[in-house]
């Protein structure tokens, strides 16, 4: 065969390789979790072998040598020469481990400063210590299997001097089969397939001809997959069988022995029995595999050219809305018109079938989550073995799908927090057994979709988050003071493991410790714009909740009003839409905030950061507040109005605008009109670089201070009272009081307070208390009564002082000389009790009409004089 151009096949010789690692790593485990089962035995074989003979086939040496050794060592195994035991494991394990690292080096074209040489001698040692060479025995089965009716295989035709070769090989003592091989005929590249066979069947023998020639075979539009190897060689018809049975995606081999007595039909074209087939599904012990893997017939697309689909569908996204919105406004014109009617049943196809075009290129930036899941079982395994721990790993949900983007990038938050719940999480078995629970901890990673996110969770069983401990901590690296601590609730006090450095650990390990991990998780899911949660329970266990976007092209998003503008807020980052009173929103140093779910709510008005009008706003007596998220922050985005959720497509605005602050891009809306999307994420952060924790605090310390009432207490006679002070607006000394006629009950006349004329009322008399003479530590407190102002003589004014609403007690029945419907309630101050009145009960609408109509005849008597 002549020579192939190894870098046209770098990247199925590469995808080769990550698969057969995968099974390395998969059934590797397999055999340590369950002991020597054949058939696990088998597939290691051959996946070694696969990759010997691949790298083997693009010349990369040192590859095929690693492999090699560890073929051997698997051969052993499976002839029952050797025995499974922890230490041939990890060093199984680490030879994986540098096929990646070959892997990489291939990639990055530094292989030559790699070094296998420790590895294959640890390999070479364990092989050894058998005690036997690299002869192994194999056994033979005699069972065949008739070929397909629909393999046509070429016709095998020797020449003369192909004739005399394999008349020489038999005279020597020589074996030569015809060796006939059909692929899978959705297989990819047959050629590099046959070529890779060849090379394999090379370490076995020689092959003196193929059929069909080697032009076609190099062919792949000429070639159909079954091909015949004349092979000269001292193995066994069943090795023969195998090594052809190790390359991927072979559908049936098929072997024929020539011989002194048929070598003439051979020369003559004649069709000859075959003595052994073999299905690619069939292994040495003649047992069927568990499972028979489908391949689907796949096509490598440049992930440039897809991008450039996506577009297009975007842009069809877009006049999909707007032929929507053209045909709404026709129908509004012309109600009975029939051809609107049918372009309206033309519209809604056209939807349905962008929609479903929409799916289906969505689908092909998708992936099984799967392989990013596959690695971890070999990692929580390591990790198990370092820190003693005891722990059944499950993995869930891995046929969930996610944008190919997304899937590398989720990978170091993943680890960060398998790491976490193996070190910190679950207990040693010791100490899992002293407290009741089985040795064994569990951990559960699970990925599944909620509408248009995906959601992974990491679940554990062990001793859950200690807030005490995270408190400790955070106040130690002086994240926090005690004081805020105090006022934390404890869901809080959890979340403060995300600030840098932070952390819970007894001691500092090479798995965690330092308290890092968690501050990248969480600029990590900020970067992807997801969500994280914890929700954790001492002593029982803790969950982490990753929220992610499904993808990052097209994608849905809310539409609100800010001012007269439209503006798109990605449906990823809103949590929920909540109305708030006006008098729900307080302000703390300057900071505007709400309590949604038992949670303080930073509050952004983005009005005047996006240069549009906030009137709209002060009209409004309930606030829409949209709640966004990333990672593990939460802020309120107040609007206008809420206009509903949409498809949109991220269109950036160009060189010449750039990148304004706040604005992740623009999308064009079903009337023609540009709407910018909010960088929900930059607002996020913006707003997360303050203090959540001081702000919490400082509300718990309003929401104290809003049971705190302010009053204004006096005396009258041995009881002392008090009146809310928001409603004082004066206090004076007692001045010259003008008396008038037909004054109403326990009203002593009018003062001139500052050109004002005011009536003063007489508390004594009112709460028939008994009289005494005014006195110098006599006052008026000028009080507001329906925009009124009145005047309340006392008998001295004690103090202003806050009085909590926790020590107001319903007033009894009877109060002595006061009535109870007076009194608003009574405040026990330990020392003393004090009476609050209800100024809104001492006087009555009609007592306050007759008032301001003597206070304003009384106006005119004095113009008069």
């Amino acid at each position: 065969m002549s020579e192939f151009d190894m870098s046209a096949y770098l990247g199925v010789f590469l995808d080769e390789v990550d698969e057969q690692l995968q099974i390395l790593d998969e059934e590797v485990l397999n055999l340590e979790h369950d002991g020597e089962n054949a058939d696990t035995i088998q597939r290691i074989f051959r996946a070694a072998h696969t990759l010997k003979g691949s790298s083997a086939a693009m010349g990369f040496d040192k590859m095929k040598e690693l492999t090699h050794k560890i073929e051997n060592v698997f051969d052993s195994i499976r002839n029952g020469q050797l025995k499974v035991n922890t230490e041939i494991i990890n060093v199984i394990f680490d030879s994986i481990d540098y096929i990646k690292v070959l892997r990489e080096a291939i990639m990055n074209g530094n292989l030559d400063e790699t070094n296998i040489g420790p590895l294959v001698e640890k390999l070479e040692k364990i092989k050894d210590s058998v005690g036997t060479s690299d002869s192994a025995k194999h056994v033979e089965s005699d069972k065949t299997e008739p070929i397909n009716d629909d393999v046509s295989f070429p016709e095998v035709v020797l020449d003369l001097y192909q004739k005399d070769i394999v008349e020489k090989a038999l005279q020597s003592g020589f074996q030569v089969m015809a060796t006939y091989i059909s692929l899978m005929q959705q297989a990819m590249l047959k050629s590099v397939r046959a070529f890779l066979i060849q090379n394999n069947l090379k370490e076995i023998g020689e092959i003196i001809a193929s059929f069909p020639p080697t032009d076609i075979i190099e062919d792949d539009t000429k070639f159909d997959g079954n091909l015949v190897y004349i092979v000269v060689t001292t193995a066994t018809k069943q090795q023969v069988i195998n090594i052809v049975n190790s390359i991927s995606d072979i559908r049936t081999v098929a072997l024929t022995l020539i011989t002194k007595d048929n070598v003439d039909s051979f020369c003559e074209g004649k069709k000859v029995e075959f003595s052994d087939v073999k299905p690619k599904e069939t292994v040495l012990n003649n047992q069927k595999l568990d499972s028979k893997i489908k391949v689907q017939q796949t096509v490598r697309v440049d992930v440039e050219r897809l991008e450039h689909l996506m577009n297009l569908v975007g842009e069809l996204v877009i006049d999909q809305t707007r032929l929507a919105d053209v045909r709404s406004r026709l129908a509004d014109r012309y109600p009975n018109d029939l051809e609107i009617e049918s372009f309206g049943e033309v519209g809604n196809h056209i939807g349905q079938v962008i929609s479903e075009l929409q799916e289906g290129m969505m689908k092909t930036r998708m992936l099984p989550i799967e392989q990013l899941f596959n690695r971890f079982p070999r990692m929580v395994r390591d990790l198990c073995q370092k820190a003693n721990k005891e722990i059944d790993f499950f993995i869930e949900g891995k046929e969930t799908e996610l944008d190919r983007n997304l899937i590398e990038e989720i990978g170091d938050p993943i680890i960060h927090l398998l790491r976490n719940s193996l070190d910190h999480g679950v207990e040693p078995p010791e100490e899992r057994e002293l407290i009741g629970k089985p040795r064994k901890g569990k951990v559960v990673l699970k990925a599944a979709h909620e509408e248009n996110h995906i959601v992974i969770t990491i679940s554990d069983d062990g001793r859950g988050i200690d807030p005490k401990k995270i408190k400790d901590a955070a106040i130690k690296k002086r994240q926090i003071t005690e004081e805020e601590a105090e006022r934390m609730t404890d869901k809080d006090l959890i979340f403060l493991i995300f600030k840098s450095g932070v952390s819970t650990a007894r001691k500092i390990t090479d798995i965690s410790g330092r308290g890092v991990g968690m501050d990248i998780v969480r600029s990590h899911i900020e970067k992807l714009n997801g969500l994280i949660d914890i929700d954790s329970q001492l002593g029982v266990g803790t969950t982490f909740t990753i929220k992610l976007p499904l993808t990052l092209a097209i994608i849905r998003s809310l539409l609100v009003e800010l001012g007269e503008k439209q503006f798109a807020i990605p449906l990823a980052n809103v949590q929920e839409i909540v109305r708030l009173n006006k008098d729900e929103v307080k302000t703390i140093k300057n900071q505007e905030v709400g309590i949604v779910r038992e949670r303080v709510l930073p509050l952004v008005r983005m009005h005047n950061r996006l240069g549009v009008s906030e009137s709209g706003l002060n009209e409004k007596c309930r606030l829409f507040i949209v709640v966004v998220g990333l990672a593990d922050k939460r802020i309120g985005i107040i609007v206008d109005k809420t206009l509903g959720n949409q498809e949109i497509v991220i269109k950036s605005l160009g060189k010449y605008i750039g990148t304004p602050k706040y604005i992740a891009g623009a999308t064009i809306m079903g009337d023609g009109n540009v709407a910018l999307i909010l960088d929900a994420g930059a607002i996020v952060r913006e707003e997360g670089t303050k203090d959540e924790t001081n702000l919490e605090a400082n509300l718990k310390y309003s929401k104290q201070e809003e049971k705190m009432i302010q009053v204004a207490s006096f005396k009258l006679g041995n009881e002392e009272y008090g009146i809310g002070i928001d409603r004082v607006k004066d206090i004076i000394t007692v001045p010259f009081i003008t008396k008038f006629m037909n004054a109403p009950y326990s009203v002593l006349g009018m003062i001139n307070l500052r050109g004002k004329l005011i009536p003063v009322m007489d508390l004594r008399e009112r709460f028939s208390i008994e009289q005494c003479a005014v006195t110098r530590k006599s006052r008026i407190i000028v009080v507001e009564f329906v925009n009124e102002l009145i005047g309340l003589l006392v008998d001295q004014v004690t103090q202003v002082l806050k009085v909590s609403t926790d020590t107001i007690e319903a007033p009894p029945d009877s109060t002595g000389q006061i009535e109870a419907r007076y009194i608003r309630g009574i405040s026990n101050l330990g020392d003393r009790l004090v009476i609050l009145l209800d100024l809104d009960l001492i006087l009555d609408i009609q007592e306050l009409k007759m008032l301001t109509n003597i206070v304003e005849n009384s106006k005119y008597e004095l113009v008069d004089l």
